[in-house]
């Protein structure tokens, strides 16, 4: 049974029953015992399994272009699908973005959670786009990383005007090794192609 789940929403909201300094984060989802204030409604990963869940979808939850982390004060929502950094958890999902450690540790903490508690844990990628051609891949082997079209604009096929090019080896190479990066690292379970 397959649960999607957007990080930020599993526990942002008032009644959570989650620890403020972790709404929103992906250590929220390290919590144990957590309710409804006031009844006795379980939230939280005990909620989940309340719910016979037995894997979590997660949307994307690599390193967004759109939210600013330096300024987490200011209400920002984003569902991940502007990828900047393929190989990087969010750092708006972590107690301290500033500390690249802090997000890469809560990131293991979230998914070592889930798997003790019986939950295996899916990951959507988003490798069909990212969120602007001034990227690390244009900036590396211009036009190369990205489908063009043949007046030489970039493809639009994703509806973001930016189409990566699986067919060309090396960005396919970098899907591979992507993926199994995070398989490897985090343990990740399994994936969810955009």
């Amino acid at each position: 049974i397959i649960y999607e789940v957007h990080v930020r929403d599993f526990s942002i909201n008032e009644n959570s029953g989650i620890r403020p300094e972790r709404k929103g984060k992906f250590v929220a989802f390290c919590e144990h015992g957590s309710t409804v204030p006031g009844k006795y409604a379980n939230t939280g990963i005990e909620y989940l399994k309340h719910l016979g869940v037995t894997h979590v979808h997660l949307l994307p939850s690599f390193d967004y272009e759109t939210v600013d982390e330096s300024n987490l004060d200011v209400p920002q929502y984003n569902w991940g699908y502007d990828p900047k950094n393929f190989n990087v958890p969010e750092g708006s999902y972590s107690t301290d973005p500033y500390h690249g450690e802090v997000r890469i540790k809560e990131f293991k903490q979230m998914i070592q959670a889930l798997h003790n508690a019986g939950i295996g844990v899916i990951m959507d990628v988003v490798y069909n786009h990212t969120y602007s051609t001034d990227s690390v891949f244009q900036n590396t082997v211009p036009n190369y990383y990205y489908r063009m079209n043949e007046d030489g604009t970039f493809s639009n096929g994703s509806g973001c005007g930016n189409d990566t090019a699986s067919e060309h080896k090396m960005f396919r190479k970098y899907m591979i090794d992507s993926v199994t990066y995070w398989a490897k690292e985090y343990h990740i379970d399994g994936f969810r192609f955009d």
